[in-house]
């Protein structure tokens, strides 16, 4: 699985650059490995679809299954370095996820270091902060208050180590709330920015 993991990454850095041949050669040896594997097969129809070939692109993007994280995932990883490959994916991620905010957030990020701010403000708008509030800002404070009270009862009661698992667990729910709950402030204030 090690060197299945390093071919990828070559194969990847490759592609970034744009060596199609050679990221295509990186593809074939790992399916000829592993012939179902879906980040080759995915990565064989990007290089297909880049390459002018999109009846074959269409073909391995049904083999690798549901390419829409796939593509994001893709996009995501392409934003600094080619932000306009970076778009391509992040609108075939957004043609298969209306719904995706981190796609839309993402696209008018990138629009707004384009400088198109019509497009923008176009992402931005459809950003949904009902679902981004609830999921990334309220549960997880809730789910931390919780703990607290939970480990507060707990230390007095004398039981500690319970109480220190609790509070561990706390940390980590804090973590997890500062990342996401990030992200959904940011999407706050682009979608207010832009109205």
């Amino acid at each position: 699985m090690e060197s299945l993991r390093k071919t990828l990454e070559k194969t990847l850095q490759f592609y970034e650059q744009k060596d199609y041949v050679n990221a295509e050669k990186g593809v074939d040896e790992v399916l000829a490995a592993y012939p179902d594997f879906p980040r080759a097969l995915f990565m064989r129809a990007v290089i297909f679809e880049e390459t002018g070939r999109p009846g074959e692109a269409e073909e391995y993007y049904r083999k690798a299954g549901a390419p829409s994280l796939l593509w994001l995932r893709l996009a995501m990883q392409l934003e600094e370095k080619d932000p306009e490959r970076a778009l391509h994916y992040f609108e075939k991620a957004k043609d298969a996820d209306e719904q995706n905010n981190v796609v839309w957030l993402s696209m008018g990020t990138i629009y707004e270091k384009l400088g198109r701010r019509d497009e923008a403000r176009r992402c931005f708008a459809n950003i949904s902060l009902q679902r981004e509030i609830v999921t990334k800002l309220l549960s997880p404070t809730g789910f931390l208050i919780i703990m607290i009270t939970g480990a507060i009862a707990m230390l007095r009661r004398g039981n500690t180590a319970l109480a220190s698992l609790v509070i561990a667990s706390g940390v980590v729910c804090l973590f997890w709330l500062k990342r996401d709950g990030g992200r959904a402030l940011q999407m706050m204030r682009k979608k207010r920015q832009y109205r």
